[in-house]
């Protein structure tokens, strides 16, 4: 059997726990893909030392359920990639919590982790990190792509010839929504898009956050924490939730718009992330870029997208 790689991923949205087990020699192959969820609360717990270890704890708990359903000896994978789950995020730091030294002794399987500060360590910005798997996947000579997933902020890559042409954060996926939906007790997220879909555009809300949004060059790496403090200070029981759903769906829309535009407008634009379940904020997507859209389930099934990604940087 050839080496495997288990990855483990939480995005920046917090809605579940990802793995994905997979070898890549001679060619990509997934083993075992298998999502758990989270406590009640965890999404928008604030407290340091309870999300340390809550994600640290699942992980664990992923890891052994993987070992039981796959029926595969731990010594046949060589690493657990743990993305941990970031906290905050700038260009010259990052945080995570999650304690994968806990992880490699409870498991006895090795644990690569800290991804993000490594990069920045070697010049980079520390996000995005997949675009690296993107171009192992999609890069082909004479083809000209991009590549975009849309989980609690979207981030894209461009990829032309086969090579990175631009890899950045783009702007709000889906932690905007989230955050309105749960802001006037609808739970917590818009499932499809149907409330989104029953409102209309509250254009001052739109150019106040597009203002915001345009304001930094690419490539980015964006904090989501920024991005939930200014839709804070915006939102209020005066709107209608579903107005300020339409609203933000379409913000997020026209980021990637943009992004689209900024890559010369290629025909084909691949997705992946949780916001492809969004079928109101995807039809916005096709209505603004008129691109060839399609998802990258027939490589690799969307969801699992970025912990088979950390598994490829293991």
């Amino acid at each position: 059997m050839s080496t495997l790689y288990l990855g483990v991923m939480s995005g920046t949205s917090r809605d579940a726990l990802d793995g994905c087990l997979v070898s890549f020699e001679p060619k990509l192959k997934i083993h075992q893909t298998i999502t758990i969820p989270f406590s009640r609360n965890y999404k928008y717990e604030e407290e340091f030392s309870n999300i340390d270890r809550e994600i640290t704890e699942k992980t664990i708990d992923l890891v052994n359920t993987v070992l039981t359903r796959s029926n595969i000896n731990k010594s046949k994978i060589e690493f657990i990639a743990f993305s941990g789950q970031t906290i905050s995020h700038t260009n010259t730091k990052s945080i995570q919590a999650g304690d994968p030294q806990e992880i490699a002794n409870k498991t006895q399987i090795k644990v690569s982790s800290d991804f993000r500060n490594k990069d920045i360590a070697n010049g980079g910005m520390g996000a995005p990190l997949i675009p690296t798997f993107h171009k192992y996947i999609f890069g082909q000579n004479g083809i000209e792509r991009a590549v975009i997933n849309i989980g609690g902020i979207s981030n894209g890559t461009w990829l032309v010839d086969g090579d990175i042409k631009c890899a950045t954060d783009i702007g709000p996926g889906n932690c905007l929504m989230d955050m309105a939906t749960s802001f006037y007790g609808h739970g917590d997220f818009d499932e499809d898009g149907n409330l989104a879909s029953q409102g209309k555009l509250i254009f001052g809300l739109k150019d106040s956050l597009m203002r915001t949004f345009l304001e930094y060059d690419y490539p980015r790496a964006d904090d989501i924490s920024a991005y939930t403090s200014i839709l804070k200070n915006k939102l209020n029981k005066n709107y209608n939730a579903e107005d300020v759903l339409f609203t933000l769906s379409d913000v997020t829309a026209e980021m990637i718009a943009n992004f689209h535009n900024f890559c010369h407008k290629p025909n084909d634009l691949i997705f992946h992330g949780g916001g492809t379940l969004n079928t109101f904020l995807m039809s916005s997507i096709k209505a603004k870029t008129e691109a060839n859209i399609t998802s990258t389930n027939s490589v690799v099934d969307s969801r699992y997208m970025e912990a088979c990604a950390f598994a490829y940087l293991a």
